[in-house]
């Protein structure tokens, strides 16, 4: 413990060695802050992170029950949903932080085009994608090009993971991924799809869940459809843009309004970004205005 820490932050604390320091620290009158932006005890079975994450199966070393604990001594808690607030602040030293995004993502240049996508992986994300049914399957078997990014090539490529996941037939339809990349390149990949998709599954887990997957979609400019969870419906009364859909026909209807219609996604493009702007949704209109208080 540094000798002239005023404050430790610790981001995810889910290893035992740090959960029993914790109280040392503020025995030492340290004050430390603990942030969490995934409920830990309620990840999908399906999800790799299942098995190391449960107090029964995985290493005592690494768990939930860790990371539930650390909160509980933590001087502060700071967490990204109001359901992740009652998770893992039952003691009220809790405060609600919103993601946001970094300014430089507005200025990254869109690519528009007739294109579906999704920002994220099938291995980390096992049943998401199935929140949608055979809609985007549908698009594609019309014609529709799917592009995605943020896919891992080791799950997705080899075994036709990903097509899977949409409801197509191993080979069929237009559908790749920009694969792995370094994350400052992931938003600049972002940037070059047409339309984002944002399914999630009603489940406990991505009932806790961000708004961040839609908000990084309009802040590279790229209109969306997402599924109506709590953080995603507020995001969308906040700032009147993107789409939710309740079921696969919604999904079907909302997403193909936006493929055929360039006019559509070049002002929803337009709107997402302004948007951000004028409810200071990026890093730089809350470091000092929220996080630093």
């Amino acid at each position: 413990i540094p000798r002239d820490a005023d404050v430790i932050m610790l981001q995810r604390v889910a290893m035992s060695t740090l959960t029993q320091g914790i109280p040392e620290m503020r025995r030492r009158g340290v004050a430390v802050v603990v942030d969490m932006d995934d409920d830990l005890r309620r990840i999908d079975p399906n999800n790799p992170a299942f098995w190391g994450m449960r107090d029964d199966h995985g290493s005592p070393m690494h768990s939930a029950g860790n990371a539930l604990q650390a909160c509980l001594d933590a001087t502060l808690v700071t967490v990204s949903t109001p359901a992740l607030l009652k998770a893992y602040a039952p003691h009220g030293r809790g405060v609600v932080l919103e993601n946001h995004v970094p300014d430089w993502y507005l200025d990254l240049p869109h690519r528009d085009s007739a294109s579906v996508g999704w920002g994220g992986a099938v291995h980390s994300h096992p049943t998401d994608l199935g929140a949608m049914g055979p809609a985007v399957a549908r698009l594609v078997r019309g014609g529709v090009e799917y592009w995605g990014v943020g896919a891992d090539y080791r799950f997705e490529r080899a075994d036709d993971g990903l097509r899977k996941a949409l409801g197509l037939r191993p080979g069929e339809g237009d559908v790749d991924t920009a694969g792995d990349m370094p994350l400052d390149m992931w938003p600049r990949a972002v940037a070059t799809m047409g339309v984002g998709l944002a399914p999630l599954v009603d489940t406990e887990f991505n009932r806790a869940k961000s708004w961040l997957k839609p908000l990084e979609y309009m802040a590279c400019g790229v209109p969306w459809v997402g599924s109506p969870r709590d953080e995603y419906v507020r995001l969308r009364n906040l700032t009147d843009v993107g789409a939710l859909a309740k079921g696969p026909q919604d999904w079907y209807r909302l997403v193909k309004q936006m493929v055929e219609s360039r006019a559509m996604r070049e002002h929803l493009s337009a709107a997402g970004r302004a948007a951000i702007v004028e409810h200071g949704l990026t890093y730089e209109s809350n470091g000092w205005a929220r996080w630093a208080q």
